[in-house]
């Protein structure tokens, strides 16, 4: 009885893998006529002669933004950032070159020109593109309305250069903006005497470490052997640039061990705080939050007040 039980499994199992070894003719022309997955769509419809795509392009949102650039999300982040896409193209006659386009959607024209501005180089000269751009070693950035671009090259050549130049030309071209990018009037408020070429940035967070003074433009400017910053910022009302001036005298005084000097003659109600051997400087004037950050000494820090004050004060409506 055994034997007929285990002879009959024996057949079952002979009947099973003969089913198995035989393909069904519907299955295989149902998998023929299945598509197959799409590429991810190209950043651009029409490429720059001699430049061609080497993959699809990558998308990366606000969670997967670091997976991309491990170790900068949070400047994007902080600054409004909404999506990025990116890119590898190679260069025809070029073997071996190739360049990344990455093309961040900050949300507004200014949080653009705010990580353009915060990822300048030192040795950045003007592209002559789009709403703000630099060239620097082997990157090309730009501002075009609320997109930040970097078309970033595996060299320095000029070949590479004149292609990362037309590629960022023709995402110019083909992508519409409501709004560009003008700080014109922010730039306005620095004098130019003493001034680091290319200094000028919009920081969009923690300036200064602390964390409720946000979008505030800054620039360095040379005095004497040192170095300083001067900084301002429109707010919506009097009364709040008002507040955020003392919130930062606060925290200078309280939060970072500074000591209040003596007040100066002018502007009304500014402060000057020693702090670690170097001076701050705020104040409030109308809409305006500003001040010296780092000054070298005291009278140094009250020259600069007085020269961003009265900057203030010409440029108020």
């Amino acid at each position: 009885m055994a034997a007929c039980a285990l002879a009959v499994l024996a057949a079952v199992l002979a009947c099973v893998c003969i089913q198995q070894s035989r393909f069904d003719p519907a299955v295989m022309v149902a998998a023929a006529a299945s598509p197959a997955a799409p590429s991810p769509a190209g950043l651009l419809e029409r490429w720059p002669e001699g430049v061609s795509p080497m993959s699809g392009a990558e998308a990366f949102t606000q969670g997967t933004l670091s997976d991309k650039i491990d170790g900068k999300a949070e400047l994007y982040l902080s600054a409004g950032f909404v999506s990025l896409k990116s890119q590898r193209v190679s260069l025809a006659g070029a073997q071996g070159t190739w360049m990344e386009i990455l093309v961040y959607d900050m949300g507004l024209p200014s949080n653009a020109y705010s990580v353009f501005s915060s990822q300048r180089r030192p040795n950045a000269a003007d592209a002559g593109m789009g709403d703000y751009s630099y060239e620097a070693d082997n990157e090309l950035c730009l501002v075009h309305g609320s997109y930040y671009v970097e078309v970033v090259c595996s060299g320095s050549s000029d070949p590479a250069r004149r292609a990362a130049e037309a590629l960022a030309r023709a995402f110019i071209g083909s992508t519409a903006v409501a709004e560009h990018a003008n700080v014109g009037a922010e730039q306005a408020l620095f004098p130019t005497e003493g001034l680091i070429a290319g200094s000028i940035a919009l920081v969009p967070s923690d300036v200064f470490g602390l964390d409720q003074l946000r979008n505030v433009f800054v620039a360095r400017y040379r005095d004497g052997a040192g170095e300083l910053t001067l900084f301002a910022a429109r707010r919506d009302a009097p009364g709040a640039a008002a507040r955020e001036a003392a919130e930062l005298r606060g925290f200078f005084v309280a939060d970072c061990g500074g000591k209040e000097a003596p007040p100066p003659p002018s502007p009304p109600g500014a402060s000057i705080i020693e702090m670690d051997g170097a001076f701050e400087a705020v104040f409030s004037s109308g809409p305006y939050v500003a001040g010296v950050h780092q000054a070298p000494d005291r009278a140094s820090a009250q020259r600069w007040l007085g020269v961003i004050s009265r900057r203030i004060a010409g440029e108020r409506p």
